[in-house]
């Protein structure tokens, strides 16, 4: 990306902009007017007062600075916005007035302008603050995918509360089994670190046996999870971010997954999973996706009845669901930063323990090729311990992770 200028001479641009007695606007638009003698006044202002080398620049002023660029300055197709001097909502608001590009990154939005938006609303106990920049509820469309999708979360956590009525010793057994099996090795193993990122192999029969304890996690097939897991971080908390808590933690928690056209406006064309496209496993998981959800309930409802739906299938499935959206919105706002990976993602130890391992996310967000996302002795990741566990057997090759080097170079006060 070009920057036009450094944030220095942005931030004084401002001042010389609310001051320049040149600069009117046309009543059509904002368009400026005799823009070329009002930059060279900008310039003039801006040496004049330049600020003390070494002092931060005003919160405020910043935000607003690459706001006056995109006002006084006409940008041509090689000199793009300084979009990191913007706001999230700022972004947001220039990035879906034109074409969007899924596959081409965006900077990181300023963490200080988007405080500074006027309705910026703190998420409680963190220091984000976000903005609603899409309808969640009412005044929307609501496409079919979308009823379908509420119309499952609302029977899935309707059975839930059968769950105190039907409890019994084998019924926690059979939940706290079928927890392991979909959460830890379908999903954190499978889905996330194998499919998603490639951080370790195994043989194909046990690759594809491992993925499909993901598919009965009920979170969709997995070349649709592994392609919004990859744009998660192509773009993590920037407007092209499928669940940026920027946007409110219920947003980033479960709120996408009721909006489809939001998430394809992100995701563009999930042109980003050409790997498991060619894999003839993972294509007919996609087409024949629902049939393995509808047999998977029948199935604990035939054995089990009442009580093994509810404790196998229902309580279970949405357990897992929290813990895993957990993921994108708690361990975006709660918890320490040991990297700098200029996201919002936080190491958060309770996420951590719920998910096997997968609260560790600012190690992950800062190697997210790496196997192992608890990098300190302590931090339990029992998905690690897994993957171990396969490699100690032969079953788990070229494992990565982080070398000391590459920790250094990103560890906070290193």
């Amino acid at each position: 990306m070009v920057l036009l200028s450094s944030p220095v001479e942005t931030s004084h641009s401002l001042l010389a902009h609310s001051a320049c007695p040149l600069l009117s606007f046309s009543p059509l638009g904002r368009r400026p007017l005799r823009q070329a003698r009002c930059r060279s006044f900008l310039r003039s202002t801006v040496a004049s007062a330049r600020q003390e080398p070494g002092r931060p620049q005003p919160l405020k002023t910043r935000a607003a600075a690459a706001e006056v660029e995109a006002d006084v300055i006409p940008r041509s197709s090689d000199q793009p916005l300084n979009l990191n001097l913007l706001s999230y909502s700022a972004q947001y608001d220039r990035l879906f007035s034109q074409p969007i590009d899924a596959k081409k990154p965006v900077p990181k939005p300023s963490k200080e302008a988007q405080q500074e938006e006027e309705d910026a609303k703190k998420v409680l106990l963190s220091d984000v603050h976000s903005t609603q920049k899409t309808r969640l509820f009412t005044k929307r469309s609501w496409e079919p995918t979308d009823k379908a999708y509420v119309g499952f979360m609302l029977f899935v956590h309707g059975l839930c509360l059968l769950a105190p009525f039907t409890f019994s010793w084998a019924n926690l057994g059979l939940f706290a089994v079928s927890y392991f099996i979909t959460g830890c090795l379908g999903i954190t193993l499978s889905f996330h670190r194998q499919i998603s990122h490639r951080s370790f192999q195994t043989p194909k029969w046990l690759e594809y046996a491992l993925a499909y304890c993901g598919v009965l996690a009920v979170q969709g097939d997995p070349i649709e999870w592994a392609s919004s897991h990859r744009y998660h971080h192509l773009h993590t908390d920037t407007p092209l971010d499928p669940h940026s808590p920027y946007e409110g933690f219920w947003w980033s928690h479960m709120g996408w997954l009721l909006d489809n056209k939001a998430t394809l406006d992100r995701v563009g064309t999930r042109g980003n999973t050409s790997d498991l496209e060619a894999q003839p496993f993972y294509t007919w998981i996609k087409k024949t996706y629902t049939w393995h959800v509808v047999a998977q309930l029948a199935a604990l409802f035939l054995l089990g009845g009442l009580p093994g739906l509810v404790w196998g299938g229902a309580l279970r499935i949405a357990w897992v669901y929290h813990i895993t959206w957990f993921v994108n919105s708690a361990s975006h706002v709660w918890g320490r930063q040991t990297y700098n990976t200029g996201d919002l993602s936080r190491n958060n130890w309770w996420v951590a323990v719920l998910a096997f391992g997968e609260g560790w996310h600012n190690n992950h967000h800062a190697f997210e090729f790496s196997a192992r996302h608890g990098l300190k002795w302590w931090q339990l990741d029992p998905t690690w311990m897994v993957i171990s566990f396969f490699k100690s057997l032969g079953l788990a090759q070229n494992v990565k992770l982080p070398t000391d080097k590459q920790k250094a170079r990103l560890e906070f006060g290193v």
